[in-house]
């Protein structure tokens, strides 16, 4: 008995260029991030895969959580949302759907559905719309840009309910 297989060399190519199958995935996933041996961050996601070759990225398709740690090891800020990506050669990284930052040291929230940590610029912006909570005033906006603390803020498009200080020209 003889049997034989015909595979046409566009399709084999065509499947292996669209690869989605990860390189590596790991469960519980922890990664710290440390500068000159001292802690800076830490990311923690139920589920990480890792994609190698000439676009290798990490993806957290369950979400992820990073903290942010001072000089003294104590939490400052929090980034959470429920899908990232990070690219490892252009030092990005994508948060997408109910993405949370919460300034533990000012005491305020940023909410975004998209929001993007440049780590070569040191910035934090996004695009799509955006709610910064603090204890006296909620602003709303088409998109913001800061540094990566979260400390200094440009709101784009801003509308809410906010103090002014009359006392500034």
């Amino acid at each position: 008995m003889l049997s034989s297989c015909k595979n046409d060399i566009r399709e084999v190519t065509a499947l292996n260029a669209g690869d989605s199958i990860p390189d590596l995935t790991a469960k519980n996933f922890v990664y710290l991030r440390s500068d000159a041996g001292r802690i800076v961050a830490k990311l923690q996601s139920p589920r990480m895969t890792q994609f190698m070759g000439e676009n290798s990225h990490m993806e957290f398709p369950d979400g992820f959580k990073i903290e942010f740690y001072n000089r003294l090891m104590q939490v400052e800020s929090v980034l959470t949302a429920d899908y990232g990506i990070q690219y490892d050669k252009r030092k990005l990284i994508i948060a997408r759907k109910n993405v949370v930052v919460i300034d533990l040291i000012a005491n305020r929230q940023l909410e975004a559905e998209e929001l993007v940590w440049d780590q070569r610029r040191k910035k934090i912006y996004s695009e799509s719309k955006i709610k910064i909570t603090t204890p006296t005033q909620i602003l709303f906006g088409a998109g913001f840009e800061s540094d990566e603390n979260f400390r200094g803020y440009e709101v784009f498009k801003g509308s809410g309910d906010f103090e002014i200080d009359e006392g500034i020209k």
